[in-house]
């Protein structure tokens, strides 16, 4: 009589915890296996088969089946880059493509730190199509998908809702857009009823119904206030817009509220300066801190205060005259407009100030000569020995820039005077003695030349610099004696 499979159970039991040598005889473990093959024999194959599941050709099992080490399906090479076949190991699974055919549900996707998106994306209630149904009177009934157990839809009656659909299925290419007005919407059914705008009334001039997978998102409502904003971002468009009182499915230009990015081609810009090849920021108001405002190279742009006609007073007082990186006091003194350079300075405004620098005003500079005589010449006149006087006159320059006096800025060494008495040679030779001349010429009888016969007949002229560090000022003047 063959073992029972309590009696092998328990002879394999003795055959594992032996622990004395010699314990395990060629008996003992014989008549394990023996009696294990004589209780095999007493099965045919076709009941083996429905115990043990085949490696020899395919086999399926309806229980759980537990691969506490894993599983490789095909030749696995275990790597996320260069890897091969599928590997389901230490929690990870392993493969070429993963495809979900309702939905991928995971508390984090990590996918080369970057994620992408074309067309539009909206920010809005939405829902996706799972069939659709033309009803007798012209209207369609669209069940939602429900993306889990509790989804229900959040559109409401009225609501201006639409999906865009390819026809990539017929090996086209194309995109349509179907724009709808939800009629009824039954929630704990996720149903929707919806009617189709006519071709008149949307964008493009041409509509089309809906289709099953379909997303579509609402846009506006004509009878709910409340529904009538919509954001969107648009990579077509490139720009993020926000849409307000929104009532139809064309929009009219007030709908547009917040537009960045590439602005729309709208009536109201038509006067500006807009390069609708860049990127701008238009929205209807806004409030703000702080406005930091820089040129395209990235220059910032000062604000300027103005502060009204300089005071000494108000330069030392405890709300002096300030700068800082986003704007600068400004003052106005002697018709000039001047933009503060220092906090708190106490320098007047002019020209060589370090605390100021003019903005706006007179910026041209200008020369005079003075004549000490009146520019009156007496070649008779006589001193008290009843000699010849030589000294006949002098001639002082002086210059004004931003309406005030510089002429202590003007360099002696800048100052330059020439001569046209009638002879070249000899007024070239006194534009060389009177070089270092200066602001000052004291005019002698030989410095009216040789050919000198009358008043009126000898032309002196003066070309002058002024220099800031920076800018060059010239000017010239000419007198004759």
């Amino acid at each position: 009589m063959a073992d029972t499979v309590e009696t092998l159970k328990e002879l394999a039991r003795q055959v594992r915890y032996a622990t004395q040598e010699g314990e395990n005889t060629g008996e003992r473990v014989g008549r394990t296996l023996v009696g294990i093959l004589n209780l095999l024999s007493q099965c045919s194959l076709e009941e083996l088969n429905k115990i043990f599941l085949h490696k020899s050709k395919p086999d399926e099992t309806p229980f759980l089946l537990k691969l506490l080490g894993g599983a490789e399906v095909g030749e696995t090479i275990d790597s996320l880059v260069a890897g091969k076949g599928i590997l389901l190991k230490n929690g990870r699974v392993q493969a070429d493509t993963l495809e979900a055919r309702f939905a991928l549900i995971v508390q984090e996707v990590i996918f080369n730190r970057l994620s992408a998106m074309e067309s539009d994306y909206s920010f809005s209630e939405s829902g996706t199509i799972e069939s659709v149904e033309l009803l007798e009177d012209g209207t369609y009934r669209l069940p939602l998908r429900k993306r889990l157990e509790n989804d229900f839809t959040a559109l409401d009656e009225n609501d201006i809702i639409y999906g865009m659909v390819n026809n990539l299925a017929s090996g086209g290419g194309d995109y349509y857009t179907s724009w709808l007005r939800v009629l009824h919407v039954d929630t704990s059914a996720n149903v929707i009823t919806a009617v189709l705008y006519p071709d008149s009334e949307v964008p493009g001039g041409k509509n089309y119904p809906p289709e099953p997978l379909m997303i579509i998102t609402r846009r506006g409502n004509p009878v709910n206030e409340d529904r009538q904003a919509y954001w969107y971002l648009s990579t077509r468009e490139k720009c993020i817009c926000m849409l307000d009182g929104v009532t139809k499915p064309i929009l009219e230009e007030h709908n547009y509220a917040i537009i960045i990015g590439r602005l729309k081609q709208l009536s109201l810009f038509d006067n500006l300066p807009i390069n609708y090849r860049h990127s701008y920021v238009y929205c209807r108001g806004i409030a703000f801190q702080e406005r930091l405002q820089i040129q395209y190279p990235g220059i910032p742009v000062v604000s300027l205060v103005d502060r009204g006609d300089w005071s000494s007073e108000v330069a030392a007082s405890d709300n002096p005259y300030s700068v800082s990186s986003t704007s600068a006091d400004t003052v106005w003194h002697y018709g000039c407009r001047w933009q503060c350079l220092i906090n708190g300075t106490l320098d007047e405004p002019r020209f060589g100030s370090t605390g100021w620098a003019m903005k706006e005003g007179n910026p041209n500079f200008s020369i005079d000569i003075s004549s000490a005589n009146d520019w009156r010449i007496d070649l008779d006149k006589m001193d008290e020995n009843g000699n010849l006087v030589d000294d006949l006159d002098v001639l002082t320059i002086t210059g004004m820039l931003y309406n005030r006096d510089v002429t202590e800025h003007i360099l002696d060494a800048d100052v330059e005077w020439t001569r046209d008495s009638g002879n070249i040679t000899e007024d070239n030779a006194w534009a060389v003695k009177h070089a270092d001349t200066g602001k000052v010429l004291v005019l002698r009888r030989d410095d009216l030349g040789t050919s000198f016969v009358q008043v009126g007949s000898c032309k002196f002229k003066a070309t002058v610099l002024l220099r800031d560090g920076k800018n060059v000022y010239p000017d010239e003047i000419e007198v004759v004696i």
